[in-house]
């Protein structure tokens, strides 16, 4: 299939406004406008407690302060938590004030407005700009907010920022004033961005119900979907503005499929919501698990006629059912829904997680094969919502809660906190649900109808239990349950397992998972958890304030658990097979994971026989239940070779390890792109293993990393991050990369065994949000066009050429952006014969009726002048309306253009025929054959060149004497390279 390019001569936009003057570097078609969006997330001053002697003035001595980077948490822990004893309602860790200082260079226009935008920070905000107190934010540390700094800040020069964070406990913000199963911790733990806007611009989406755009899909299917898009442009001067709204939609290839554009006065000092709605109708491709294909929507605000903002959303089309004896359905297809809940935190840094790291959860997820993920119980970071629009996974969210109700403010806040979760990821294609209810206790109506008003669009979950509060979905739309005590399943409903269990070695797991299979109306089940994670519920002994779940699938650190193996064959399709750890192993079983129909099982290379999976009837709804041999294990080394349909298609192997000689050093490839911005963090770790390279499936030594290269290590001996001791075989270390892009070595070593290293190369990175994202627009020339007496129908999206009958024709057509491209239909016959008819029922039928035909001896000629310089696509339709083959000769297809004269596009086409229906005067007849449907798909492809001088001229020459050569329509498209 060919890929279609935009030409350089063919308008974009107004491409001389684009490119004169231009100081950033954007990617062909992509305008510059006022619009900045600044990444600050380094180069800041921190204070850990309340400072002294008035820290938010600009005149400060804070040369004492700890230079730091964001994402950032109050204060590196260990992990266990710096041994704290505090109970689930966390009075003491990192309960404090903390100061962040920072100076930044406004270039700002007048007029302009300028914001500072935090995509979180725990928990409450205050807010200074050169001295002058902005602002308090106090409605979740889990949700995004701005400041308005345009009357604090002097453009051209710096300007001195200082936050006062306030994690104290409070009865105020929700979920704080209770008690929780996860950690509030402190810091500015999200990104900081510097933004800069026209007058005129599109507001931020949590603003408020009707702000930002909200994209929505009306109807999808396999073959169309229709959009709609709300944007919402403030006008913050003291004049009326005359507004334009342009949106584009753009496929993967960054070619406009769709563009939409109006205008309207915005008087001073307001909102007004612009509303398009068309549709895509052509190469629809939808986005699904196995194919996440995202369009974009790229909004433009002109002021008269100049561009002055620029928004980019996501785009996903894709439509959800659910059916009682089908269960959910995405794109008309059943789907089992089956995954893990999350937490946004590691060890160390606690929640204050790089996008790179949030990126990386999500690759393991999909490596796993899960298709949905629950954020439990709080909005989580927008970068793991890029990534799983990019990776096919669905989310569901829900707002900042554990168990408990607060007081009226604090309900307040949580609904509020609730709106501005679903405005800022309203957008996401992997957004599933919403969460109206407080967990464990099911659904609240206020979020129910909350969420409802701001996006109807989706499915709402109560978030209940079988312990506590309503046994069904209540006003919510699934019924969102906690299955660790079997819960019903109420006739008419949709049971969603937002949480259940497992064991380690994996039992317990496939066995819900079959359940949920077995039963349509159970349309999934996230397992609780995703990973080992912190909490003050002192559950274990060794790490008190680490919850080590049963059915987790990597521990605290994201090393892969047997579960996170048997997801794998379960859930994927490419052929595994996996030696079960040491976990997983039963004294006398041997516990391999594999989607395999049958093993062949060999110790030290002889076979111990083939086998099948499990036939554990609890399991009989399984893709893949585990192989368990009976076999006592003790030595030597273990091959499993899998096969399907007899044939071996792959092999693991696992021996029992002998003494520990070396170490080796891996780098976690999840986390690339490996980004020199400065904050991002990858992940490494050291393997301690034998002189034949197995793992050794127990605690490690004290391992010291060091690293050359620019990056530094996260955390150090007081943290116990470095040296560093971890469990099975496992040490682990954080990497923070520099701002200077270059060659990282990881390198491990320990008293007695030999050292290992790895490495990795940084890429160059722009704190310019904007440009770093931007992708090229490619809006093609294309011309479509429904040839017919003046008597034909239109035939819809394609520009009627009408004529009376005579020896030539031609036509002008002036293009969006002025070139006038001239057309003209020569024929050797005696005259061109344009006719009209109706009564072809089908795809393009009112083009296929119509059209201008010659004698099947003759010659047709379609000449395109002024033509850009370029390559083009030309489809024509040729559908002659007769029963008989012999009335639709076969004719061939020659092109005279800037690549050569008499060139052969087709020596033999044959076009497509079909009788029409006799109509009565009242408009009543009989069912069609189909031909119009044949003739749609049935046209001819005509490669073309222009030098933009030689006019480019089709050739359809006749070889019969009988029948007709018929010419319909044609639809001309810019081919680029």
């Amino acid at each position: 299939m060919k890929t279609y390019f935009k030409l350089f001569l063919i308008f974009i936009f107004a491409v001389a406004h684009v490119l004169a003057g231009q100081n950033k570097k954007l990617p062909q078609g992509f305008p510059e406008t006022e619009r900045q969006k600044i990444n600050l997330n380094v180069e800041w001053l921190y204070h850990i407690g309340d400072a002294k002697n008035n820290p938010h003035e600009v005149v400060y001595d804070d040369s004492g302060w700890e230079k730091v980077v964001l994402p950032h948490t109050y204060k590196l822990t260990t992990i266990n938590l710096d041994d704290c004893e505090d109970d689930k309602s966390q009075p003491t860790f990192h309960r404090d004030v903390s100061w962040y200082r920072r100076e930044i260079a406004v270039n700002a226009k007048p007029g302009q407005r300028v914001f500072l935008e935090f995509e979180g920070a725990h928990q409450k905000t205050d807010l200074w700009v050169n001295g002058a107190y902005v602002g308090e934010h106090a409605i979740s540390a889990y949700t995004p907010f701005h400041f308005d700094i345009t009357d604090h800040v002097k453009s051209g020069q710096k300007n001195l920022i200082a936050i006062k964070l306030d994690n104290r406990t409070t009865d105020q913000i929700p979920p704080d004033g209770h008690k929780w199963d996860y950690i509030l911790f402190g810091g500015l733990y999200r990104d900081v961005y510097l933004v800069v806007t026209d007058p005129l611009h599109v507001t931020f989406p949590w603003e408020k119900r009707e702000a930002g755009i909200f994209i929505t899909t009306p109807t999808v299917s396999k073959d169309d979907a229709t959009i709609s898009i709300r944007t919402t442009v403030r006008n913050a001067s003291d004049r009326l503005k005359k507004a334009t709204v342009v949106s584009r939609v753009l496929d993967a290839d960054n070619k406009v499929v769709l563009k939409l554009k109006s205008k309207a006065p915005v008087p001073a000092g307001m909102d007004h919501t612009f509303l398009h709605t068309g549709g895509i109708d052509e190469n629809v491709r939808l986005w699904s698990f196995d194919d996440p294909y995202l369009y974009r929507v790229n909004t433009q605000i002109l002021d008269g006629e100049k561009i002055v903002d620029v928004v980019v959303n996501p785009l996903g089309l894709r439509w959800f059912e659910m059916r009682p004896d089908a269960g959910l359905l995405l794109n008309g297809e059943p789907v089992e829904l089956v995954g893990v809940n999350r937490h946004q935190q590691f060890p160390y840094v606690g929640d204050a997680m790089p996008n790179s790291l949030h990126w990386a959860d999500a690759v393991k997820m999909k490596k796993a094969g899960m298709n949905i993920v629950r954020l439990a119980h709080y909005p989580q970071d927008d970068a793991f919502f890029d990534a799983c629009d990019k990776l096919g996974m669905l989310i569901c969210e829900e707002p900042p809660t554990w168990i408990e109700f607060g007081p009226e403010i604090w309900m307040d806040r949580l609904e509020e906190s609730f709106r501005r979760t679903i405005r800022n990821h309203r957008n996401h294609p992997s957004v599933w649900g919403w969460g109206a209810g407080i967990n464990h206790r099911g659904p609240l109506k206020r979020l129910q109808y909350a969420s409802k008003e701001e996006d109807p669009t989706r499915v709402t979950m109560n978030n209940g239990t079988v312990w506590t509060g309503p046994q069904n979905s209540g006003v919510t739309d699934v019924f969102a349950v906690m299955d660790y005590r079997n819960p019903p399943l109420p006739d008419g409903e949709y049971l969603f397992a937002m949480e259940h269990s497992g064991s380690r070695d994996t039992r317990k797991l496939q066995h819900i998972v079959s359940k949920y299979k077995a039963e349509p109306r159970r349309i999934g089940l996230t397992s609780w958890s995703a990973h080992d994670n912190y909490s003050f519920a002192d559950r274990q002994k060794t790490i008190p304030n680490l919850s080590r779940w049963s059915a987790a699938t990597w521990d605290a650190f994201r090393f892969p658990l047997p579960t996170f193996y048997w997801y794998k064959s379960e859930l994927t399709t490419k052929p595994m097979v996996k030696i079960a750890d040491d976990l997983a192993q039963k004294d006398s079983l041997l516990v391999v994971f594999s989607n395999c129909d049958e093993l062949e099982i060999l110790q030290d290379g002889k076979s111990l026989g083939k086998f099948k999976p499990s036939d554990d009837p609890k399991r009989a709804h399984l893709n893949s239940p585990s192989f368990e041999m009976p076999f006592e294990w003790k030595s030597g080394e273990i091959t499993a070779k899998g096969f399907i349909d007899g044939k071996h298609v792959t092999t693991d192997k696992k021996a029992k390890p002998g003494k520990a000689h070396q170490l080796k050093v891996f780098i976690d490839e999840d986390c690339a792109p490996f980004y020199a911005d400065g904050s991002s963090i990858f992940f490494a770790w050291a393997e301690m293993q034998d002189k034949r390279g197995n793992r050794i499936e127990k605690d490690t030594p004290m391992i010291t990393f060091e690293i050359d290269g620019p990056a530094e290590i996260v955390g150090d001996a007081s943290i116990g991050a470095n040296p560093v001791t971890w469990q099975n075989g496992f040490a682990p270390v954080l990497i923070r990369a520099d701002r200077m892009p270059g060659k990282i070595t990881v390198k491990a070593k320990t008293d007695g065994l030999k050292s290992g290293r790895a490495s990795f190369q940084t890429i160059a990175w722009s704190n310019d949000e904007i440009a770093r994202h931007a992708k090229p627009i490619f809006e093609p020339l294309r011309l479509k066009v429904d040839l017919g007496a003046p008597e034909q129908h239109p035939q819809e999206d394609f520009i009627l050429w009408s004529e009376k009958s005579g020896v030539n024709a031609e036509k002008k057509y002036v293009l969006e952006n002025g070139i006038a491209i001239k057309t003209k239909l020569e024929t050797t016959a005696d005259s061109l014969n344009w006719m009209f008819s109706w009564g072809v029922p089908g795809d393009l039928s009112f083009m296929i009726e119509d059209g201008v035909s010659i004698p099947a001896s003759k010659e047709l000629h379609l000449v395109f002048e002024n033509l850009p310089a370029g390559e083009y696509l030309l489809k024509t339709w040729h559908h002659v309306l007769t029963g008989k083959r012999a009335e639709a000769p076969s004719f061939k297809i020659q092109v005279d253009d800037s690549g050569g004269k008499g060139r052969m596009e087709n020596a033999d086409y044959s076009p497509t025929f079909g009788r029409k229906i006799k109509v009565s005067g009242a408009g009543v007849g009989g069912a069609g054959d189909g031909g119009s449907n044949l003739g749609a798909a049935g046209f001819a492809q005509i490669n073309l060149q222009s030098d933009g001088k030689t006019p480019v001229i089709v050739k359809f020459i006749g070889k019969s004497d009988i029948g007709t050569i018929k010419l319909n329509g044609f639809d001309l498209e810019a081919e680029l390279k």
